[in-house]
């Protein structure tokens, strides 16, 4: 098995082309991450749904990184270089500390129990293209920073061109977003209702499978079964 992969990249977003292939690159990544979250859920199918993982929503890693003590971060090296451990996994490691966007998969994401947006959607787009919905990672228009920078939010796309934050569901925004927050979980019972009104449908017209209907719309994950959990 491969442990972990880094990427020790930067992307540009300096100009407009930057930006259109760096957005890219970013849904590429994105991309990798269901699939390998798909191969996941496909070897361990008993695992629990996001909104029921207690997972909750924290800030990027690269916003939410805290200030370096560099005699601290001295101690880190010389212990590595004590270690026998070439320089170059010295600056990799000052680089995470730093502030790295990382991607975590879903064994990783619900052993830490939070994660952004670019760890929840994967999430959600596996369970979605396990349960035959044909989900993709979408990218919502960059918003410019108090830096002068752009920040990037990934939420899921639904195959009716529809939208589904998780992010939002789990907490991103607090209480100043509940409003937010209760449309996106209206829309999720929404999709369900509709999902069950089909099957109903199905059932009553073709003698369709209820139970296997059943399954593939709780596989869907749209609504956990205790409830959304109480987020801030």
């Amino acid at each position: 098995m491969m442990r972990d992969i880094y990427l020790g990249v930067r992307l540009p977003f300096e100009t407009a082309t930057e930006q259109r292939h760096s957005a890219d690159i970013l849904r590429w990544l994105l991309g990798t991450v269901c699939r390998l979250n798909a191969l996941y859920l496909s070897r361990h199918p008993d695992t629990p749904p996001l909104y029921e993982s207690g997972v909750i929503y924290t800030p990027p890693d690269q916003t939410a990184a805290p200030p370096l003590d560099k005699a601290k971060v001295q101690q880190i090296f010389v212990a590595m270089q004590s270690m026998g451990l070439e320089p170059e996994v010295g600056e990799m490691v000052l680089r995470i500390m730093r502030g790295a966007e990382v991607f975590l998969d879903i064994p990783t994401l619900y052993r830490r129990k939070r994660g952004d947006c670019n760890e929840l959607v994967p999430v959600r787009v596996a369970e979605l293209w396990r349960a035959g919905i044909a989900a993709t990672p979408y990218l919502v228009d960059p918003v410019p920073t108090a830096g002068g920078g752009l920040c990037y939010h990934a939420v899921v796309q639904w195959p009716d061109g529809s939208a589904e934050d998780p992010s939002l569901i789990l907490g991103m925004g607090g209480a100043g977003r509940a409003q937010d927050r209760a449309e996106e979980i209206r829309k999720n019972k929404e999709r369900w209702t509709n999902y069950m009104s089909a099957a109903k449908a199905l059932i009553a017209a073709e003698g369709a499978d209820g139970k296997e209907l059943g399954r593939k719309i709780d596989m869907m994950g749209l609504i956990p079964k205790d409830g959304f959990p109480i987020t801030p």
